[in-house]
């Protein structure tokens, strides 16, 4: 009998491209980052006596270098519009500040200890009291991780982060969307890449795309919260600046909404300057848009502009030109320029950080306060080193803060869920971001694994107690071992908030009556029981707490009687983490944690 040799032929072929597309499958692999989480005990006792303080740290996911901070508690309203250190360079105004700042403390994984002898910064013992302790960890070991090669961070075409859904719940995967930047006076169709985090880095059918018909654009895209398939974009043709409103199309043409603002736009006041990029729109997640018009070249306003959301009009709007403009250092003898931002954005947890790569300074700001003065909330300019300009004792041009012509460049502005920033810090050499603290204390330079001195653009935070919680930034690695060094790259973080006092802690000291069991299961997924005991009838609060002291639910807010009682917690709506819940009754407090698996 004989064969057909084209027939054997087709059947190779054939059985080649079914093992090709098994093998594809079977190694393709979704982006799993390796998560870090720094668990301490939420209340620390100490007597402030000079004696040194142990607090026990563990540490799981990655290795991590670890800043400790001390900060005042509940003596921000005594604060009002302080002025200090060098130069001036720190400006604080109704928020609590920092008493003591360590160096690095470089931990591996496991039980761990930070120590603190009780005193601040000056190097005096801090008066017996209750103080708010932060630790802001991140991976300074580990080789970055890609999590998608398909888009790439680049000056100017921010990131847009979602990290809830149009009911306010904590998405499972995050949604990351970032703008294409550039074009004329003409109005064209502009893309938006929107790439779900945890799909396949190397799967580029995974990205969706939408074209936005706008002018010149740059800066991130907000959300309609309410109805996430409608965004903002900003857009700017010649010397007037626009938001403009879309109806998001899955890899089609965006639909501009012309019921809102006017046929579908808001019209910035006061002009701006052609040619220079701006810090996009944000969202604070409820009723407003936050905005800033700034001219550059002539340095005549910086704005900051709170937007009806649902109806494109002015709620109010901040001169915050004495923080961003200076006449002065546009002088030619001067060497510098007239403004220098802001050009970036980041809202969370009802402050706004702004900040900017042409300038040396960034700010907190209230978008809820009245006027400029309350709404300023920290400042940081030239004068501790951390994201100054011409600092150098070899310039030209000393202490001269808005200049573009040195480093860092501060392509993007980032803020946790503590409240710390963070920028990148291109032209400082083989460092990665510069950091501040949730007052604006500027605490250090920091370098991923690694680093070089090439151009850094992205640092983003994904920060919500999920399974990509980290810092989302580019790819600097120049060797051997990174064959693609495009795309946007995981770097494992954490930081986390408890109280030090003098005072004992009540479940030290209540009455044996008073308890509060471990919950169980525990671990659990997704419902625990929690069970506790009063010692008498009144008033009892069960609240659940993220790792970043975040409440996130409240079971039991009511009067309850002596005795034993047991509530359940279902936390399917919840990611994965550790979390804390806190029974409350009278004057009885006792906080445990838990550990919620998915």
């Amino acid at each position: 009998m004989s064969t057909d040799k084209g027939e054997i032929m087709r059947k190779i072929l054939f059985s080649s491209l079914v093992f090709f597309i098994f093998t594809a499958t079977v190694f393709s692999a979704s982006f799993q980052p390796n998560v870090l989480k720094l668990t301490v005990s939420p209340s620390i006792t100490y007597k402030f006596d000079g004696s040194n303080l142990a607090i026990p740290v563990t540490v799981t996911g990655t290795p991590v270098d670890i800043s400790f901070l001390v900060f005042t508690k509940d003596q921000g309203s005594k604060i009002s519009k302080i002025m200090n250190g060098y130069l001036g360079w720190h400006y604080v105004n109704k928020i609590d500040t920092c008493v003591y700042m360590s160096a690095m403390n470089q931990f591996v994984q496991g039980a761990n200890t930070i120590n603190w002898n009780g005193k601040g910064k000056d190097g005096a013992l801090v008066p017996a009291g209750t103080y708010t302790y932060y630790m802001f960890g991140y991976d300074n070991k580990s080789e970055k991780v890609c999590m998608t090669k398909q888009i790439t961070p680049a000056p100017w075409n921010y990131k847009t982060i979602l990290e809830k859904d149009s009911k306010g719940i904590p998405l499972a995967k995050p949604l990351l969307y970032q703008g294409l930047g550039g074009g004329g006076t003409t109005l064209a169709l502009r893309t938006i890449n929107k790439w779900t985090v945890g799909n396949d880095p190397e799967d580029s059918t995974l990205k969706e795309t939408c074209r936005a018909n706008v002018y010149r654009c740059y800066g991130g895209i907000a959300f309609l919260p309410s109805d996430q398939t409608k965004f903002f974009y900003d857009t700017q043709k010649m010397a007037q600046k626009y938001t403009r409103k879309f109806t998001w199309v899955p890899n089609g043409d965006a639909v501009l909404n012309v019921d809102w603002g006017v046929d579908g736009e808001y019209i910035y006041s006061g002009g701006w300057s052609a040619g220079v990029s701006g810090p996009g729109v944000v969202s604070d997640g409820k009723d407003y848009l936050l905005m800033v018009n700034s001219d550059y070249y002539a340095g005549k306003f910086s704005t900051f502009f709170i937007i009806d959301i649902n109806e494109g009009s002015d709620v109010k709007k901040l001169d915050i030109s004495k923080w961003w403009v200076n006449l002065l250092e546009g002088d030619p003898s001067v060497g510098g320029q007239v403004s220098g931002g802001p050009t970036e954005l980041s809202f969370r947890n009802g402050v706004v950080a702004l900040g900017s790569h042409t300038t040396c300074t960034n700010s907190l700001m209230d978008p809820y306060a009245d006027t400029t003065d309350a709404a300023v909330l920290w400042v940081n300019r030239n004068g501790d080193l951390i994201g100054d300009h011409n600092w150098e004792t070899t310039t030209k041009k000393p202490w001269v803060c808005n200049d573009y012509n040195v480093g860092p460049y501060k392509y993007t502005t980032s803020m946790d869920n503590q409240g710390f920033v963070i920028f990148p810090s291109f032209d400082m050499g083989a460092v990665s971001f510069g950091l501040y603290a949730p007052d604006g204390t500027g605490v250090a330079y920091k370098a991923y694994a690694g680093e070089t001195a090439q151009q850094k653009y992205g640092c983003n935070f994904i920060d919500y107690s999920s399974p990509y919680d980290g810092i989302y930034t580019t790819q600097t690695r120049a060797d051997s071992k990174v064959t693609f060094p495009t795309g946007t790259w995981f770097v494992a973080h954490d930081s986390i908030k408890g109280v030090i006092s003098n005072w004992v802690g009540v479940e030290e000291s209540a009455p044996t009556a008073f308890s509060v069991a471990q919950n169980t299961p525990n671990p659990f997924n997704p419902i625990t029981s929690i069970s506790f005991t009063l010692a008498k009838e009144g008033k009892v609060t069960v609240d659940i707490y993220n790792a970043a002291g975040q409440k996130v639910d409240t079971l039991v807010n009511t009067s309850m009687k002596a005795g034993s009682h047991s509530v359940t917690w279902n936390a399917s709506r919840i990611s994965a983490g550790v979390y804390f819940y806190t029974v409350k009754s009278g004057d009885f407090s006792k906080t445990m944690k838990m550990t919620l698996l998915k």
